[in-house]
């Protein structure tokens, strides 16, 4: 794949043009199928406790394997592989230990070589300084792109971490200040129970990307996925886990003709809205999956409806498509 980090980064690879045929047995055959795994949260420490859940965050490493080694032996070959973010957990006040987390956590995703593997920035993935997690994994420098799929279909990654007080940008960047300008008029509390600052969401420039991206698939008659770590889509989260300006994003992504799915991780309970006919859906961690099992998904795009088959905790969905996808003849 090539990047191309101009003022509208995209990434574009090889995809071969893409026709709905028939699977052995008389079955319909995807259009294309994709891997998804939410939030492997991995360190090299003991396990942790959150809201009375237990958090396996050495065992990641292990499920992380599995999930590879079930995609790359896929009986469809995967389009690509979406990573949800929280990558790694990371090691309070241990910086290299966390960047050697993240060089683990990396060469097993390597070996997915040559299917690409797309990646959003979770809230925990700064543990590490920003331009060494998305140097590692070949995110533009934005760390929100474009990725072209099969033909009529794009992937738009968003980086729900740009308005964020973790964001690792410096303090008097554009980012950083419309951060402080934002907690200051949208306080924590009753009113914004989503203002946690592991929340995150999109700044004014990302926003202005989002808006020409859309108008272009539009214009394009392409069908979009969108994909972030913190949840946009109200009700497809628990309301202290949404981005921030979630309702002004989920406002654009409903508004627009081309969105299809929007994807997300970060609340580890997963979770499912249909908005306007956009299917928002929340995946399980991985992390707090069982000893015993795992939690990732393969997607499934059909002409009418999309299947997302979850493996171990992660949840299946058939999402309808009403018009969405024409085969070719």
């Amino acid at each position: 794949r090539t990047l191309h980090t101009a003022q509208s980064t995209s990434i574009t690879n090889s995809s071969q043009v893409h026709c709905v045929t028939m699977a052995a047995g008389g079955q319909l055959a995807p259009y294309f199928s994709f891997g998804l795994i939410a939030d492997p949260q991995y360190a090299d420490t003991d396990d942790g406790s959150w809201e009375g859940r237990t958090l396996r965050y050495r065992e990641a490493a292990g499920k992380l394997t599995v999930a590879v080694a079930e995609m790359s032996q896929h009986p469809e070959r995967l389009e690509f592989v979406l990573v949800l973010g929280d990558f790694i957990n990371g090691r309070p006040g241990d910086e290299e230990g966390s960047r050697q987390d993240l060089e683990l956590m990396a060469s097993i995703m390597d070996s997915m070589d040559p299917i690409p593997v797309y990646h959003t920035v979770g809230n925990h993935d700064l543990a590490v300084p920003r331009e060494v997690f998305t140097s590692r994994l070949k995110i533009p420098s934005s760390s929100y792109y474009r990725a072209p799929l099969a033909p009529g279909w794009v992937l738009l990654v968003l980086d729900t971490t740009h308005l964020c007080p973790l964001s690792g940008y410096p303090p008097d960047s554009e980012a950083a200040v419309e951060t402080r300008a934002y907690a200051e008029e949208h306080p924590l509390g009753e009113e914004h129970p989503h203002m946690h600052e592991w929340n995150g969401g999109l700044a004014a420039e990302q926003r202005s990307w989002l808006a020409s991206q859309l108008t272009a698939a539009e214009a394009a008659g392409e069908k979009v996925i969108v994909a972030s770590h913190h949840p946009i889509g109200g009700g497809s989260a628990r309301p202290m886990y949404m981005a921030w300006n979630h309702a002004e994003v989920e406002e654009m992504l409903t508004r627009s003709h081309s969105v299809v799915m929007a994807l997300a991780g970060h609340d580890h309970l997963g979770g499912y809205k249909c908005n306007r006919q956009v299917h928002f859906v929340t995946l399980e961690a991985m992390l707090e999956a069982p000893s015993s099992s795992n939690a990732f998904a393969i997607v499934n795009v059909f002409p009418d409806h999309i299947e997302v088959r979850g493996v171990g905790a992660a949840t299946s969905r058939k999402l309808l498509l009403p018009d969405r996808l024409v085969a070719c003849s």
